[in-house]
């Protein structure tokens, strides 16, 4: 998407990176390289070691985007790039329960983080490296409807999360799990579509200020279900949509938001402990907000730089609450010799949760293949994970099935998965059905917690949701050859304003 081949002053043809994205992508790898360097403190050789290598098989993927130009959006390498902080980091940083496993049973995990994360890789650039067919139509939406479309599901975003933390739906109780999936769905395409079309320049400044607006209080309403990560997921979803079309990193609100996300995440347990223990408080009213967010900024300042009395009173830090590796360890440990393998039990409900409850009322849950992940380990009782659960996500659902047999499948799934949705929107405009399902897909790659009953159900939903949005506002449209996305970001220059509503 960000590179291309142009001939040298000589005659002689000779390959440039002309992709902004190249200089972000090493700036950015460097970055991490001397931030671990300098913080880290492994706790032994082969955990270091270990580390390394899921770092890099993690960023590979990406350094293959950029260096062979493949184009599209990288949904893959960010996929890949959350294996970093939920396998590879937690070796680094001493996470209090990964250190409890011998350092041989730490290197073995990493390898085998690595060679699933290397196995996917390589089938996923093999697919990349066949051609979309060409098209001459398709579905899509006209670029000043798309706009006023998605700035208005932002508003009616804000409208209804606020009404979720006050807990004004109770009318919707019957049908909440499926407005709640679509409206999450329609959120994350708008904060893609247009950060994307921020970034390339296609929205007037009135448009870019109101999204903006709207950006920031859809986050900020988000915040009193005390998860930072649905506020994680808008920024992270907006920050790839604007870095996919301006070719810009921007590292001075990446910093700010990582460093408020920081602040916030170190007083969440207190808030937690307040607000979920007690019945009373649980509902937010949207005039509690101002008391609310005080609260929260005191908690997180004297966990911060107060005195903490009891070290179970502090929080987890975020590489604790994001790493996965300690299930992984504790897995490969005991399966299948004292824990057999479900042979794939999680797996066989997929299917029935595709099935609209309305037709289908006693279907299982979507969590019901992390349930029965918690309960077959004994992390927990079948009472407990009814109220919270802990996420094992796919790659240690695939090993709690099949072993390191499963690990290998998921890699080719997940490989030939990611490539073939990647090269859908190679030739295609953004607005299109394909160039946003493409957009929904990337929006779940970096679930990395979802097991997947969660991860297919959310994404059959946000499917539909797409469905019944193009079948009300998009017509079929002429392709036009240069026109599409992939060519109109290559060179890094942008077309004028609407000369993108087909491309």
């Amino acid at each position: 998407m960000f590179t291309t081949a142009l001939p040298s002053t000589g005659g002689k043809r000779r390959d440039v990176i002309a992709a902004p994205l190249a200089r972000p992508f090493w700036l950015g790898l460097g970055g991490l390289v001397v931030s671990i360097l300098t913080t880290a403190h492994p706790q032994n050789v082969e955990s270091a070691i270990g580390a390394t290598m899921v770092i890099a098989a993690g960023c590979l993927p990406s350094a293959i985007w950029v260096l062979k130009r493949l184009g599209g959006l990288p949904v893959f390498p960010v996929c890949a790039m959350t294996y970093i902080w939920a396998f590879g980091l937690p070796l680094l940083y001493e996470h209090p329960i990964v250190t409890q496993f011998d350092p041989e049973n730490q290197l073995i995990a990493a390898m085998s983080v690595t060679g699933f994360l290397l196995l996917a890789t390589l089938v996923w650039h093999q697919m990349r490296l066949r051609s979309p067919k060409p098209r001459q139509r398709c579905l899509s939406l006209e670029s000043s409807t798309a706009e006023t479309v998605f700035l208005a599901v932002l508003a009616v975003g804000i409208v209804f999360t606020i009404a979720v933390n006050g807990w004004w739906l109770g009318a919707l109780s019957e049908v909440y799990s499926i407005v709640r999936a679509v409206m999450l769905a329609l959120e994350a395409l708008s904060c893609f579509v247009l950060s994307y079309r921020l970034g390339s320049r296609e929205l007037e400044p009135g448009q870019a200020w109101i999204f903006k607006i709207l950006l920031v209080g859809l986050i900020v309403v988000s915040l009193p279900t005390l998860y930072l990560v649905s506020a994680i997921s808008l920024i992270g979803i907006a920050i790839l949509g604007y870095v996919s079309a301006s070719g810009k990193v921007p590292w001075v609100s990446i910093i700010v938001v990582s460093l408020i996300t920081s602040f916030l995440h170190a007083g969440k347990s207190d808030m937690r402990q307040q607000y979920w223990e007690e019945e009373a408080e649980g509902a937010i009213q949207p005039w509690d907000y101002p008391g609310f967010f005080g609260k929260w900024i005191s908690s997180s300042t004297d966990m911060l730089f107060g005195n903490v009395p009891d070290e179970d009173e502090k929080g987890q830090s975020i590489i604790e609450r994001t790493s996965l590796m300690q299930l992984l360890l504790y897995e490969q440990e005991v399966s299948p010799d004292s824990v057999p393998y479900l042979w794939g039990e999680t797996y066989l409900v997929v299917p029935e949760l595709l099935i609209p409850r309305i037709l289908y009322p006693s279907k299982p849950e979507a969590h019901f293949g992390t349930h029965l992940l918690n309960i077959h380990y004994g992390f927990q009782t079948a009472e407990e994970s009814e109220h919270t659960t802990i996420g094992f996500g796919l790659l240690n659902e695939s090993f709690a099935n099949f072993g390191y047999l499963g690990m290998a499948l998921l890699a080719v799934t997940l490989g030939v998965f990611y490539g073939y949705v990647e090269r859908l929107a190679l030739s295609v405009p953004l607005l299109s059905l394909r160039g946003l399902f493409v957009v929904i897909v990337a929006c779940y790659s970096f679930q990395v917690e979802y097991a997947a009953g969660v991860w297919v159900s959310a994404l059959f939903q946000s499917t539909i949701a797409l469905l019944a949005l193009s079948f009300v506002l998009m017509k079929v449209r002429p392709l036009h050859a240069g026109k599409s996305i992939t060519s109109a970001t290559r060179t890094g220059v942008h077309p004028p304003r609407r000369e993108l509503e087909h491309a």
